[in-house]
């Protein structure tokens, strides 16, 4: 694929990500900008190769990016990149798209008073005259998939085959008409739906039953009788479905395309999200077209959840408007509301992130402007896992759509521990992991390897201090040249200060190393291509990186957990070490073949 060709139509699906994706469009567009700006400093076919991985993973804008490039309906990303499909695994079965960034904006005459409400409920609803129709074929793996395989066969960790339900293949179902009247009710059918292959559905696995719970966010809809429900699945019915009834909210819109979305969790632990398109028209005269629906995209969903769950899980959407946000909860301790809370920010989350982060400091004056952002009830919950889990400190994993808010910063009214500084990464033990499409998978891994480690570092005189402490192989800052040295992706992988982490990553990196990024850089990038779990900056924090690399390694390749381990250097010293944030599941452990190496 000629690169300029590619550029030029990216440029173009940048213009019309409005209309193509509505209020969801802000994180694309935020990530593709990144991009677009390397242009005329970057290699073109490189480059043109990232920002095909990155439009893949957005439905909307990838089926425009592929119009302009005149190609067929069933294009995958693999063939504009032809280098990736030799490869590629001809056994893997496809899995859905990706969407972007989708709003989640539910709405029920129950809810709460301060929440804003757009409609009241509506008594016997007409119902949708058209059932359900089945979701369309999948597409197919996206390129970061197949990147992941060809580093699991250089290690040589293929998947296994199911060995109980807790490992089987099972992806979200949420079956649902393509368009509804508003005012009009629906019945969406929600649960597990087997895996899609080339030989046709997977065979179900047998073991103990596992007790799943559903959640939907809808924006625009009213649910009369719940957002969750409880599903079991068991032989008799290894991928069960149930029903919830939504009604679409009246408008004046001739037509709105809103998302519906679901969260699979398992003993109160997040395990899978998928979201699907419907189309709500103003009146009954555009019904009856023969638009199909289209498919539901996320992530699998696993029956099985981390050796060690969190004591609270945040999941955080988009909302309608610009600068809303929704957060729902989930405790292993706890049965939560049904209902999401609302969260106001007044701007867009982009602008309000870099509101905050371009201070370059720590202050109790932003820790409080975080924390007035937060629903009440998260803080409730929290403060009730916290006498549960008493005396030992309680952990908190965010699942966000949005990138940009360091919620990890909000100040404590109520703190855990009067000793340690009030912000939440020091009074708990945090972790962030994105959410919303395909990748990175849910929930976050507990385990990762930590046999090898690379630093990549630019100055050829100077050894670096990992190299002569840990025995770290140096390399030049070129990812490509860390993973030809190891002939795989090595387990830990250090950027110092300085060096150009995104750049490096564009096409090489995947895998589930242990990112550490000294300097500024994106971590999402690298959560998406594969590696589990990041340590990054918010901001500029030179030369504090190297420093603090060298007592976090100390500690992390002892056996400690990395989120614990951050935590209590942040204690030691909040305003410059806060800038360090932890993307991973808080009981992230590191395994290593040989411990005393």
């Amino acid at each position: 694929m000629n690169p300029v060709a590619v550029m030029r139509a990216a440029h173009t699906v940048r213009d019309e990500l409005d209309r193509l994706m509505g209020t969801t469009s802000e994180e694309l567009r935020g990530r593709l900008d990144f991009l677009l700006a390397e242009e005329g400093k970057q290699p073109p076919g490189p480059l043109a190769d990232a920002v095909i991985m990155l439009v893949a993973q957005y439905g909307p804008a990838w089926e425009r990016l592929s119009a302009l490039l005149r190609l067929n309906d069933h294009v995958t990303a693999e063939e504009l990149v032809p280098s990736l499909t030799d490869s590629a695994d001809p056994d893997r079965p496809p899995a859905a798209a990706s969407p972007g960034s989708p709003p989640g904006n539910p709405s029920n005459g129950s809810a709460a008073p301060d929440r804003p409400r757009p409609g009241g409920a509506h008594s016997s609803p007409p119902t949708q005259p058209e059932p359900p129709s089945p979701p369309a074929a999948d597409r197919g793996p996206s390129m970061i998939g197949r990147l992941a395989d060809v580093f699991r066969r250089r290690r040589g960790e293929k998947d296994a085959a199911p060995a109980d339900r807790r490992n089987q293949n099972a992806f979200p179902l949420i079956e649902a008409p393509p368009e509804v009247v508003g005012g009009w009710g629906i019945e969406v059918g929600v649960g597990l739906s087997p895996e899609q292959g080339q030989e046709g559905m997977t065979a179900p696995s047998s073991g103990e039953p596992v007790d799943l719970d559903v959640q939907i966010i809808a924006e625009g809809f009213e649910a009369p009788r719940g957002w969750r429900v409880q599903l079991r699945a068991d032989d008799a019915s290894p991928y069960p479905k149930t029903t919830i009834s939504l009604v679409a909210l009246p408008q004046e819109q001739p037509e709105t395309v809103r998302q519906i979305q679901a969260i699979h969790a398992v003993r109160g632990e997040v395990t899978g999200f998928g979201v699907r398109p419907i189309s709500v028209l103003g009146s009954p005269g555009k019904l009856g077209r023969d638009d199909p629906p289209e498919p539901v995209a996320g992530t699998r969903v696993r029956l099985a959840g981390a050796e060690e769950p969190a004591d609270v899980t945040v999941v955080i959407v988009h909302g309608d408007q610009p600068g809303r946000l929704w957060w729902t909860y989930r405790s292993p301790h706890f049965l939560t509301p049904d209902q999401p809370e609302s969260c106001e920010l007044g701007v867009r989350t982009s602008e309000f992130g870099r509101r905050l982060t371009e201070r370059g400091h720590l202050s109790e004056e932003l820790g409080r402007q975080i924390a007035s952002k937060v629903p009440r009830g998260f803080w409730e919950l929290l403060n009730a896992v916290a006498g549960r889990v008493a005396p030992r400190r309680p952990s908190v994993l965010i699942l966000s759509q949005e990138p940009h808010v360091p919620w990890e910063l909000a100040a404590l009214e109520q703190p855990v521990d009067a000793s340690v500084p009030r912000y939440l990464n020091c009074q708990t033990v945090t972790g962030r992991w994105p959410i919303g499409g395909r990748r990175p998978e849910l929930p976050p891994p507990s385990r990762v390897r930590g046999d090898s480690m690379a630093v990549v570092y630019a100055e050829a005189d100077t050894p670096h201090p990992l190299v002569t402490a840990y025995g770290a192989t140096k390399v030049a800052p070129l990812l490509g040249e860390v993973l030809s040295l190891f002939g795989r992706s090595p387990d830990i992988v250090h950027f110092a200060a300085g060096d150009s982490a995104p750049t490096a990553l564009s096409q090489d990196l995947d895998g589930d190393p242990f990112v550490f990024l000294e300097g500024t850089g994106d971590p999402w990038t690298f959560l998406l291509a594969g590696a589990g779990g990041v340590v990054a900056p918010l901001w500029s924090a030179d030369p504090l990186g190297g420093g603090l690399a060298q007592g976090f390694y100390g500690r992390y390749l002892g056996g400690e957990l990395p989120a614990e381990v951050l935590r209590s250097l942040r204690c030691q010293s909040p305003a410059t070490l806060a800038a360090y944030q932890f993307y991973g599941h808080p009981s992230l452990r590191l395994s290593r073949s040989q411990p005393g190496a």
